[in-house]
C-alpha cells in the first residue's frame, strides 16, 4: 500500500472541494442582490399597473374613472383636483402601509410626440421626489371631445 498515493488523492479531492466551494460562493453572492432588486422592481411595477388598470376600468357610463379625472383636469374650468382625487383612491389601499409611495404626473402627448406636462396640485408630489431606483408605469388616456387629445398618466413608485 502506497501512503504517498493516498495522500495525493486526498489532497486532490480537498483542493477540488475548495475550488468548487469558492466558485459556488462567488456564483451565489453577486447575482442574488440583482435578483432581489429586480423582484422589488417587478413588484412595484405590478402594483402600479394594477392600480392604474383598476382606475381605468369602464363604468356604466362607458368611461373610466381615470378618463373622467383627466378630462375634468384639462377640460373643466376650474380644473378638477385630479391629484387629490387620486390620493384619496391611493389611501384606500394598504400600499402606503407597506411602504410604497408614489408621484403622479400628467402629460399631454402632442401630435409630434412631445410630452407637455400638465400642472397638477401639490398633492401629486406629496411624498417628495422619487429616488433613482423608483419604478414608473404609465397609462395613456385618449379624450375625444371636439378634437382627439392623448394624455399620459405617469405613476412613479418606490419603497421607503
Amino acid at each position: 500500500m502506497n501512503k504517498k498515493g493516498q495522500m495525493h488523492t486526498i489532497e486532490a479531492i480537498l483542493a477540488l472541494m475548495l475550488i468548487i466551494g469558492v466558485i459556488a460562493f462567488a456564483a451565489r453572492s453577486a447575482p442574488q442582490e440583482m435578483q432581489i432588486e429586480s423582484s422589488v422592481d417587478t413588484q412595484l411595477m405590478l402594483y402600479g399597473e394594477d392600480f392604474l388598470s383598476i382606475l381605468d376600468m369602464e363604468k356604466k357610463t362607458h368611461k373610466s374613472w381615470l378618463y373622467e379625472q383627466v378630462n375634468g383636469n384639462v377640460s373643466e374650468s376650474p380644473p378638477w383636483d385630479f391629484a387629490y382625487d387620486f390620493s384619496d383612491k391611493w389611501n384606500r389601499t394598504n400600499l402606503t402601509e407597506r411602504g410604497v409611495f408614489y408621484k403622479l404626473e400628467l402629460y399631454n402627448v402632442s401630435e409630434n410626440g412631445n410630452l407637455n406636462r400638465v400642472d397638477l396640485s401639490q398633492n401629486a408630489t406629496r411624498y417628495g421626489e422619487p429616488p433613482q431606483n423608483a419604478v414608473t408605469v404609465t397609462r395613456l388616456v385618449t379624450l375625444v371631445n371636439s378634437a382627439v387629445e392623448v394624455y399620459e398618466v405617469r405613476l412613479t413608485l418606490w419603497y421607503i
